[in-house]
């Protein structure tokens, strides 16, 4: 049997089925933490039991229990991630933890996850950067350390926490169709990421239910550029659209620039709506429609989630179910046009159909 003297926090730990890092903060600061009363309960059962003492000088150096998350999210430069980031955050300091953010380049991803796991500076990891093909996935399937997936569904982990993607698609074409227009495109993200494809479907989907033909599909990156060339295509088409749908607040911008420095007027040529909303949108040359998503809900469900498995329940996934919201601003009207019209001359360029097409994932 252990010596008393020699009964340490991971003992404790190991006998009550959690994590180090949850027994930390149970004795040391019982009354506010944020753990289960049953979890508690136990936990502190089994300290008396095994005549557990902190040792009050080690509590500064370090331990198996840090009280820290990491984060691994995409891009900083996407404005949608600050507000994951703020409710993760502050869901994280509510249960006593900090939070370490990084950003997954996938030319640094595995030195990333050697400072933040391999050498046990957090005690779990939320990845938001889940794109197939991206070595974190090998990394983290392979590791002790719990984890969850954020703002992705990752096939077969069980442990993803996402939002009405779908959902938001449907809202987006409703809005258009309702105003009118029946010539509609969408610039979708990379459909292989799993967000990208459910917003892309709902959109379709919502079309098709109104009886509206199939609506054009362009794939693009979620940055500006990528998207002002994907809507450049849309604009040169013999089919122009009237109503487009953008994917992200970032291809939004990009699509926004194109189809001015086109000639075209938005919303009198052709409506934008976009799903993310930011303060920012509003303070566009053209203020943009957008689909607002519970962002902060979607940050704080992820630690949730993550604490979760930290006090010894099962992975599981996680729907955030806050309907998406419909913000109006100065991007969209009913369609001056009703019959898709050739470019106007002021168009750069001429008619083009390749990268064009219709996606029925």
């Amino acid at each position: 049997m252990t010596a008393r003297n020699s009964i340490r926090l991971v003992d404790v730990a190991r006998a009550a089925g959690v994590h180090p890092s949850t027994v930390s903060r149970v004795l040391h600061d019982s009354d506010r933490a944020a753990v289960r009363p049953e979890t508690r309960e136990r936990i502190l059962a089994v300290a008396r039991d095994l005549r557990y003492r902190p040792n009050v000088l080690a509590r500064g150096l370090k331990t198996a229990a840090t009280a820290t998350f990491g984060m691994l999210v995409p891009s900083l430069r996407n404005p949608v991630y600050a507000e994951i980031v703020r409710g993760a955050v502050n869901e994280a300091a509510r249960r006593g933890y900090v939070m370490v953010l990084a950003e997954d380049d996938s030319a640094v991803t595995e030195q990333a996850w050697d400072r933040l796991v391999e050498e046990g500076r957090i005690d779990g990891i939320i990845v938001a950067s889940a794109a197939p093909g991206n070595p974190i996935l090998q990394l983290v399937s392979g590791s002790r350390v719990p984890y969850v997936f954020v703002n992705r569904r990752v096939p077969g982990s069980g442990r993803n926490v996402y939002m009405r993607e779908g959902d938001a698609g449907r809202l987006a074409a409703e809005h258009l169709i309702g105003l009118g227009h029946i010539a509609l495109a969408q610039v979708a993200g990379p459909l292989g990421l799993d967000t990208a494809s459910r917003r892309a479907a709902g959109f379709a989907d919502a079309v098709v239910s109104a009886g509206l033909q199939l609506p054009a599909l362009v794939e693009a990156p979620f940055e500006e550029r990528g998207a002002f060339e994907a809507m450049g295509r849309l604009v040169q088409s013999r089919a122009r659209p009237t109503g487009v749908y953008v994917s992200n607040l970032n291809q939004a911008i990009g699509a926004l620039a194109c189809v001015r420095r086109s000639g075209l007027r938005v919303p009198g040529d052709l409506s934008l709506i976009t799903y993310d909303d930011d303060p920012l949108a509003e303070f566009l040359e053209v203020p943009l429609t957008a689909i607002r998503m519970p962002l902060g809900e979607l940050g704080a469900a992820s630690i949730s989630a993550l604490a979760d498995q930290i006090d010894g329940q099962p992975a599981r996934d996680v729907e955030v179910t806050t309907a998406p919201e419909l913000v109006l601003r100065s991007s969209t009207s009913p369609p001056e046009r009703l019959i898709p019209a050739t470019p106007s001359p002021s168009s750069n360029g001429g008619e083009q159909q390749s990268g064009i097409g219709v996606d029925q994932q």
